[in-house]
């Protein structure tokens, strides 16, 4: 079987339609390398397609399972004694990816999806407030990162906990875009005494787009974050406001990333996305380069070298927003990004997709 094969096997089975006669060790290996194992077995149990799932394979998948519900119970214990803290101190942050779709779906007791760590955002001006209520809550400072323009600018953990605590001063991706994203609208959501804050469903798809596609480098890589599709596609349940998703977008790059998105998070994990949302002609040729890439790893770089050449227009255009953005948001000084910093992106783009993704 060709890889192409392999992820649509995988694919089929994360909608809960695994095929017998799929390879499996390859296809457990790109789980395991996806983040999506435990969420194999519980999507064939709610479609009653378990025993289509190999024989040999179900004790491992049984036990992947087990211990990710019980490490993401922990996690979300940890959450509830971070946020008891950042409510004393007057925060009530907001959540950020794996966290806030728990939340969403309104705070299961068993939750399937992976998550490397939990990711908080507070105002600027809330920082170095949040960080003293943590560290005076036991929470040891690992590390802290300096400047106006850094969205991470702490993480912190306890020698009992399964995960960093990320706290971010703004959201992932390009400053106006990720500013921008709250405007989709949030919720106040409250349990067991704490309190904090949740993007609309619309606005937590954006967020998504932004981290893989910009902060990532995934729309100019050509990987993709099968675990993002399948909380694109759980999202995409919640009846989101796609007008206001489509808003959001301001720019022709920011709108050509979010389609390939949504395509990606279509074709691969079954989101229902309305036909509206997908009419760009070159967002399409975007989203098939990146299946082209994954398919034959080889010609990454041709592709990807490809794909860029097409978007030079709408990344000037984009750049042009960015530097408008940046100046508002950091001050004229901070307008343009340092011939520096854009190699050290190079660098990291060239470095390869981190752990995750596809």
């Amino acid at each position: 079987m060709t890889r192409r094969a392999h992820l649509e096997a995988l694919c089929a089975a994360l909608r809960g339609a695994p095929s017998p006669d799929a390879d499996w060790m390859a296809v457990l290996w790109l789980a395991n390398t996806s983040l999506v194992t435990p969420q194999i077995l519980t999507a064939a149990e709610a479609a009653g397609a378990s025993e289509r799932l190999p024989a040999d394979g179900l004790p491992f998948l049984t036990e992947v399972r087990a211990r990710n519900r019980e490490r993401n119970r922990r996690l979300f214990a940890q959450l509830a004694d971070a946020l008891r803290a950042l409510n004393a101190a007057n925060i009530e942050p907001a959540l950020l990816k794996g966290a806030a779709l728990w939340v969403a779906q309104g705070r299961p007791a068993t939750f399937d999806r992976m998550l490397n760590d939990l990711d908080l955002l507070v105002r600027p001006d809330e920082a170095e407030t949040a960080l003293a209520a943590l560290k005076a809550a036991g929470f040891e400072l690992h590390n802290r990162y300096q400047g106006s323009e850094v969205h991470v600018f702490a993480e912190l953990g306890r020698p009992s906990d399964v995960g960093f605590l990320d706290l971010h001063q703004r959201a992932p991706g390009p400053p106006g875009a990720a500013e921008a994203a709250w405007g989709g609208g949030e919720r106040r959501v409250a349990w067991d005494g704490v309190a904090a804050r949740v993007a609309e469903p619309a606005a937590q798809i954006f967020q998504l787009v932004l981290h893989d596609q910009f902060h990532d480098g995934d729309y100019w890589r050509g990987t993709f974050d099968l675990r993002h599709l399948l909380d694109i596609a759980a999202l995409a349940e919640a009846d989101p406001d796609w007008a206001a998703l489509n808003t959001l977008a301001s720019t022709p790059l920011l709108r050509r990333a979010l389609e390939a998105q949504l395509l990606a998070a279509r074709d691969l994990a079954g989101a229902a996305i309305p036909q509206r949302m997908l009419d760009d002609r070159l967002a399409g040729l975007q989203h098939r380069r990146r299946l082209a890439q994954f398919a034959h790893p080889a010609l990454a770089g041709v592709l990807a070298a490809a794909g860029a050449a097409i978007d030079v227009p709408a990344l000037l255009a984009h750049r042009a927003a960015n530097r408008r953005d940046r100046r508002r948001l950091f001050g004229e000084g901070r307008a343009t990004v340092g011939l520096r910093e854009r190699l050290d992106r190079l660098r990291q783009l060239a470095a390869g997709p981190a752990a995750g993704k596809a």
